[in-house]
């Protein structure tokens, strides 16, 4: 039995105090970008493959072999996998995909819808693999003491059961993105490799909290601790590509989340560091093929079309 002093430890993970935010790789990410999971639901395999879609998804595959595959035009990219003991399998981006069992009963299979934005927009969710997998018998400790938790409490069915379990997964998956980061030290290609490298990791989240500043090199380098060169080179080495390239993107990627949150197109342009609508409405379109205005339609007209299909 897992105490109120075990939740509370495990809970605390997930808000570090004020003054260890500077040493937080995700702190200037995930508030644009919350992480928001349930509900768990059990899945029924014993009549025969489920298929999904719809949002990203945890797995949870606590007893019985299970294959999971990606359906239709996601069959490319979630190629079929088995996994005959107890794993984890998280699919951080939507994608149509089939479970099927490979036993008779008894099987323990739980589905949790996951929403961490949308790819395009979120360069976390962009960063991540299709699919990640852990077994159970290799989850960190952190993970696997979470993960005893959401199964006493699925078993005892207690007052607040739901959102209990919603942010007890909550806390799962982001306790996997810190262990993700974790193994990407030493690595190169994507922002993840850039949060975890000591010298990119202050100018990643300089320019994550503040897109509106007219950054130079020299300012960036500084940060990091590096000369100008230094800095170029490493960052389109680890992150994938060139410090300034990273940071237009960026800037695009808060102007269209500040469009669908309703401000209007000079306040944007100046929250993310242009000068005018005009200058904003320039490089958005060429850089999307669309003017902010239009893109704010187009979207609202995609969100409605997705609400009324669910």
């Amino acid at each position: 039995m897992i105490n109120n002093s075990a939740i509370f430890l495990i809970l605390v993970q997930a808000s570090a105090p004020e003054k260890m935010a500077q040493n937080d790789r995700l702190a200037a990410l995930l508030p644009c970008f919350p992480l928001r999971a349930g509900p768990l639901t059990a899945l029924d395999l014993s009549c025969g493959p489920q298929v999904l879609t719809g949002s990203g998804r945890l797995h949870l595959l606590l007893r019985g072999p299970v294959q999971i595959e990606g359906d239709g035009e996601d069959a490319r990219r979630l190629p079929r996998e088995q996994w005959l003991q107890p794993a984890l399998v998280w699919l951080p981006a939507p994608a149509r995909h089939r479970l099927m069992p490979m036993s008779d009963p008894p099987m323990q299979v739980f589905d949790v819808p996951v929403d961490f934005g949308e790819s395009g927009l979120n360069p976390l969710l962009d960063a991540l693999p299709p699919r990640l997998v852990l077994a159970r018998r290799d989850l960190p400790a952190p993970m696997g003491a979470t993960l005893a938790l959401i199964v006493e409490e699925v078993e005892g069915q207690g007052c607040a059961h739901a959102p209990m379990l919603s942010r007890l997964v909550e806390v799962l998956l982001l306790q996997w993105l810190r262990h993700q980061l974790d193994r990407m030290r030493g690595s190169s290609g994507s922002l993840l490799a850039g949060l975890s490298d000591p010298a990119l990791r202050p100018v990643l989240d300089a320019i994550h909290r503040q897109p509106e500043h007219a950054w130079s090199l020299a300012e960036l380098a500084r940060l990091g601790g590096l000369s100008r060169t230094a800095l170029a080179e490493r960052f389109a080495s680890v992150v994938g590509q060139p410090p300034g390239d990273y940071l237009l993107d960026w800037r695009l990627r808060r102007a269209r989340l500040l469009l669908r949150e309703g401000l209007g197109v000079a306040e944007v342009a100046t929250a993310v560091g242009y000068g005018s609508a005009a200058a904003l409405t320039r490089v958005f379109s060429q850089r999307l093929g669309m003017a902010p205005a239009r893109w704010r339609r187009t979207d609202a007209d995609a969100l409605r079309t997705t609400d009324s299909a669910h």
